[in-house]
C-alpha cells in the first residue's frame, strides 16, 4: 500500500486547511482562553430552559486575546542581505542533489522532468526579508540548486511525501504560520506548534511540512504538525542530511525516515512505499 498525503490535496487549498486547522488546533488544545472547558466528541450540552430575553440592547463587543510574549515573527524585517555560503556547504549540497538527479534521470525521469531551476539571489533574499529570519546557509545553497519542484501529480518529495517549496513558496508559508500563531493570542502556542524563526521549507499538502529551527542559529530540522505540535525526533538534525539520507535511500533502495523505500510507478515516477 502506497500513500501520497501531498497529492489528495491541491495546494490552493492546503492553505486554507492550514488557516483553519491551525485556528481549530489552538483554540481546543487552550480550551481556557474564554474560562470554558471543551466538551467531549459527542457529548451534549447541559443547558437549562430559561425565560425568553426580549432585550434590544446592543450586544457586549468581545475580544480576542494577545499574545504577551515574543512570537518570534518579524515578517517584513528580515535581513536584507544574505550571509555567504561556505563554499565546503555549498559542496555538500551539491553531492547530495547531484546523487537524487542522476537516479531519478535514470529510473524516474518523470519526477527528475519537475524539479525546478535554480532561485535568483535576489530572490532568495526578498523571501527572507519578508519571511522575518535569516535563512540557514544549506538552505540557501539548496534553493540556489533548485527553487523547490513544480507542483505536479509525480512531482519529487523527500521522504516520506514532503514537497520542497521554492523561495516564494517559503516566504507565503511563514507568512500563514506567523498570522495564525499570533492571531490565537495563545501564549503556550509560541514554539509548541509554530515560532516565528522556523524556516519552513517542505509542505506535504496537507497542512503539515517540515521547518529549520533558527532560534539559536543551528538550522535543526524539524517537522510540524498542523493539528498538534512541532517535532524533531525522527528526523536528521540538517536539512543536507536529509538530502544524503535521501540519496542513499535512492541508491540502494533502502529504508528512510521510519523505513519508507523509493519504489517507482508505472509513470517512471518515485513514490515512497509505506512500511508494512
Amino acid at each position: 500500500m502506497r500513500k501520497r498525503w501531498g497529492r489528495a490535496v491541491a495546494v490552493a487549498v492546503a492553505s486554507v486547511v492550514i488557516v483553519l486547522g491551525l485556528v481549530f488546533a489552538v483554540t481546543v488544545r487552550s480550551g481556557k482562553s474564554d474560562g470554558t472547558q471543551w466538551l467531549s466528541a459527542g457529548q451534549a450540552p447541559l443547558t437549562t430552559p430559561r425565560t425568553p430575553s426580549y432585550s434590544t440592547a446592543a450586544p457586549m463587543p468581545t475580544t480576542r486575546p494577545t499574545l504577551t510574549v515574543d512570537s518570534g515573527c518579524r515578517l517584513g524585517q528580515g535581513p536584507a542581505t544574505l550571509e555567504p555560503v561556505p563554499a565546503a556547504t555549498t559542496r555538500r549540497v551539491n553531492a547530495a542533489w547531484d546523487r537524487v538527479e542522476r537516479w531519478l534521470e535514470a529510473k524516474a525521469p518523470a519526477t527528475a522532468a519537475t524539479l525546478r531551476p535554480p532561485a535568483t539571489t535576489a530572490r532568495i533574499t526578498e523571501a527572507q526579508r519578508q519571511s522575518g529570519v535569516a535563512f540557514p546557509a544549506e538552505l540557501v545553497a539548496s534553493l540556489l540548486r533548485h527553487d523547490g519542484v513544480a507542483d505536479a501529480g509525480e512531482s519529487f518529495d523527500l521522504p516520506p511525501f514532503h514537497q520542497p517549496v521554492s523561495a516564494e513558496g517559503v516566504e507565503g508559508q511563514a507568512k500563514v504560520m506567523c498570522d495564525v500563531l499570533t492571531s490565537s493570542g495563545i501564549d503556550d502556542n509560541v514554539g509548541y506548534w509554530w515560532h516565528g524563526r522556523f524556516v519552513p521549507f517542505a509542505v506535504d499538502g496537507g497542512g503539515d511540512g517540515l521547518f529549520l529551527d533558527q532560534r539559536t542559529g543551528t538550522g535543526r530540522l524539524g517537522e510540524w504538525n498542523h493539528e498538534g505540535s512541532v517535532s524533531f525526533d525522527r528526523w536528521p538534525p540538517t536539512l543536507t542530511e536529509l538530502l544524503e539520507q535521501t540519496a542513499t535511500a535512492l541508491e540502494t533502495g533502502g529504508p528512510v525516515i521510519d523505513g519508507y523505500r523509493p519504489v517507482v510507478t508505472e509513470k517512471r515516477a518515485l513514490d515512497w512505499d509505506i512500511p508494512r
